[in-house]
């Protein structure tokens, strides 16, 4: 049985909201407009309002509901909906700084908003746990006072005189060296180096924080608490010096902001330096990693103004626009609005310069962290397989789905009443809707416009590469590394006295056996004499085998060409294994390229075959080739067509332990091809010198990202 409501009953009361006792404000004037800092002590929270927002503070005094609030501040002449005053109350709320009064009942009327939008508020907070946890440690302030005490002196003028010496000589040190210095940059992506790469900038990290920590208590600022954060798994130190915001000087608020960058940077002079006079070797490579790590890198993302980081709080605060994110982009959002589905855009905040000058940083801040995250979701979803999926599935949620899900459930709410059903406003949002939809599914399915990337590897043009056929002894070496020999030349002799004792007693085996075929054809026993023809026959046979083997003992140049390999003044009197590479003669001027093809990429080179499109190949350590992809050697296999294309060896090429021989094969079936190579372009290669060729795909987008998240 339904029960009816009591019409004479009282309404339940509306919830009422009180500012916390702790929040205190401050009035500051930027950019010719007023702004408010608000405070709160005991949390350590640091908050920017303007005009309307203090107002809505002020009225939070527990005395009012979200409805008496939105009343009081149109009677004032502020024109604001009941859910956007009880957004901005939610924050406050959800912030602590501000918290309901108890008693107040449940809420109703435009109270109930919070209520009704709490799904799209909770969501993005769950999701966001997947992809970013902050963790804090230490209250940093114990930790920064001695280190002011000790180096603060080197955010004094002193200091930053010195810091300009020391990067400015830095920076002439790499430009004077440059093709050295960026010949040991392209090795920085080693994989045998990504573990020292990372500590490296793990401790570049920790250092950039206390730079912040060190500056702010250097300049009177109360440091607050340090702990890691967790990005897509990537570890980052922070420490909190929000309250730099409260120092009336500009010039120490920027310094404060840029002391991590300031820290980074004469690190990587250092490392400039250290480079320099260090002798080639791991030492000298680790300073270029150092160098890169805390120089280039950390411009680029930590003082780079499109990323929330260091160099847009400086931005910001040199443009006098607090907020500056949020007024550009509230500003790109209201002409996109206008211009798709002909909702006028809000009045702007901002006035003069700073309101082209925030729209235009919100829209080069989009499109560098489209690419920019895209990018790292992408990569994580490569990089961890199933998590990295899970994660790039969050990520694309939090980021793309629910924000397109609000702006078209507000379209379609604007306006809105309950006679008319299709409206301007959603018409246009679905042309839209349906623009993008057939967009996005043409792009999807058409062909990639980004190539594949073939392995190849540089060696010599018929190279003979001399082996030992079965472990001996080196008796004598003839011939030294870098001579030129002749076809016919005696290289290197070999010695086996167990081989050669071996065939002399089978010789010996072999004359018996003839013997006695010959007596026992003359008794007449031709049976037995038959079986005896077959015996002497294996032992011949088997002579044969081993004389072979013993002229192998003497090994010969099959070519004209150079001598070359490693250790040969110390292979006289050595004992060497059979299959063991002795010594190699080729010809330094004829050199070619082994192209190694996996089988899901023969379809595709087979296309750029036959189409004759030149592809670009490109060799670590800076060399580019333009040459025609040749054509494909019938055979797979998964031998390592060259050692140096395993990834043991640094390679691109899957291996796996062979279960035949005791060394590596290629973990997936591979064609070849070669291609040769001029006398000029040789010269300018070394051989064992790896690349990539770049040819056509040949698949959809869809069909790329998805081959490559799950093989």
């Amino acid at each position: 049985m339904m029960e009816t409501p009591d019409p004479n009953a009282a309404p339940p009361s509306a919830p009422r909201v009180a500012m916390d006792d702790a929040v205190t404000f401050e009035q500051r004037t930027v950019g010719g407009r007023t702004q408010v800092i608000a405070s709160h002590v005991t949390a350590g929270k640091f908050f920017q309002l303007g005009p309307v927002e203090f107002r809505i503070a002020e009225l939070l005094d527990g005395s009012r509901d979200i409805g008496e609030i939105t009343t009081q501040l149109n009677v004032e002449g502020i024109d604001w909906e009941a859910e956007d005053v009880a957004e901005l109350v939610s924050r406050f709320v959800t912030n602590k700084v501000a918290s309901p009064i108890e008693g107040s009942g449940p809420p109703t009327g435009p109270a109930a908003v919070p209520a009704a939008a709490a799904w799209s508020r909770r969501l993005p907070g769950i999701l966001s746990m997947a992809i970013s946890q902050r963790i804090p440690l230490v209250a940093c302030n114990r930790i920064a006072e001695p280190l002011a005490r000790h180096f603060g002196f080197i955010f004094s003028r002193v200091g930053i005189v010195m810091w300009l010496v020391l990067v400015v000589s830095g920076m002439g040190v790499v430009l004077g060296h440059r093709e050295s210095f960026f010949h040991e940059i392209a090795k920085l992506f080693d994989p045998s180096m990504w573990v020292v790469m990372f500590g490296v900038w793990l401790v570049a990290k920790v250092l950039h924080e206390l730079g912040h920590a060190t500056s702010a208590k250097y300049h009177g600022v109360h440091v607050g608490k340090a702990g890691i954060m967790f990005f897509l798994f990537a570890p980052l130190a922070y420490v909190d010096v929000t309250d730099a915001w409260k120092l009336r000087s500009r010039w120490k608020r920027v310094q404060i902001a840029l002391s991590g960058v300031y820290i980074e940077l004469a690190i990587a002079s250092m490392a400039a330096w250290a480079w320099l006079v260090l002798p080639p070797g791991f030492a000298s490579h680790l300073m270029v990693q150092i160098f890169f790590v805390t120089g280039p890198a950390t411009l680029l993302v930590n003082a780079n103004p499109l990323l929330r980081l260091d160099g847009y709080y400086v931005l910001s605060d040199l443009t006098e626009i607090p907020n500056l994110r949020m007024h550009g982009r509230n500003q790109l959002a209201g002409f996109v609005n206008q211009w798709l589905v002909k909702i006028p855009a809000d009045s702007a905040l901002l006035s003069g310069w700073r309101q082209p000058a925030a729209t235009l940083h919100a829209i080069a801040s989009v499109i560098f962290q489209i690419v920019w995250m895209g990018g790292l979701v992408l990569g994580v979803a490569l990089w961890f397989k199933g998590l990295g999926v899970f994660l790039a599935l969050v990520a694309t949620i939090l980021w793309a789905v629910l924000p397109l899900t609000r702006w078209m459930f507000k379209v379609w709410k604007y306006d809105a009443d309950a006679y008319r059903f299709v409206t301007p406003h959603r018409t246009r949002l679905c042309l839209v809707l349906l623009f993008v939809v057939s967009s996005v599914s043409y792009f999807a399915m058409a062909t990639s416009p980004f190539a594949r990337r073939v392995p190849v590897v540089v060696r010599f043009c018929d190279e003979q590469i001399a082996r030992a056929a079965t472990n001996a002894f080196v008796q004598d070496v003839f011939v030294q590394r870098g001579e030129r020999v002749s076809r016919g030349a005696l290289l290197v002799q070999l010695d086996a006295p167990e081989l050669l004792l071996r065939r002399d007693e089978l010789a010996d085996q072999w004359q018996s056996s003839q013997m006695r075929e010959v007596q026992l054809r003359r008794t007449g026993d031709l049976a037995m004499a038959a079986s005896e023809s077959e015996r002497a026959a294996s032992f011949q046979r088997q002579l044969a085998e081993l004389n072979a083997e013993v002229a192998s003992l003497r090994i010969t140049a099959s070519r004209d060409g150079l001598v070359t390999g490693a250790g040969i003044e110390s292979l006289q009197g050595s004992f060497v294994k059979e299959g063991s590479e002795l010594l190699c003669v080729c010809d330094p001027q004829e050199k070619e390229l082994l192209v190694a093809v996996t089988t899901r990429d023969v379809e595709a080179y087979n296309l750029a075959v036959s189409h004759q499109h030149p592809s670009t190949i490109r060799l670590r350590g800076g060399k580019s080739l333009v040459a025609m992809p040749p054509p494909l050697r019938p055979r797979a296999s998964q031998s390592l067509p060259h050692p140096a294309l395993g990834a043991n060896a640094g390679g691109p090429l899957a291996v796996e332990p062979s279960p035949e021989e005791a060394e590596m094969r290629s973990a997936s079936p591979l064609m070849q091809s070669v291609a040769l190579l001029d006398p000029l372009t040789s010269a300018e290669v070394q051989t064992g010198q790896i690349g990539m060729m770049t040819i056509s795909d040949n698949r959809s987008l869809v069909q790329r990202l998805i081959e490559s998240v799950w093989r």
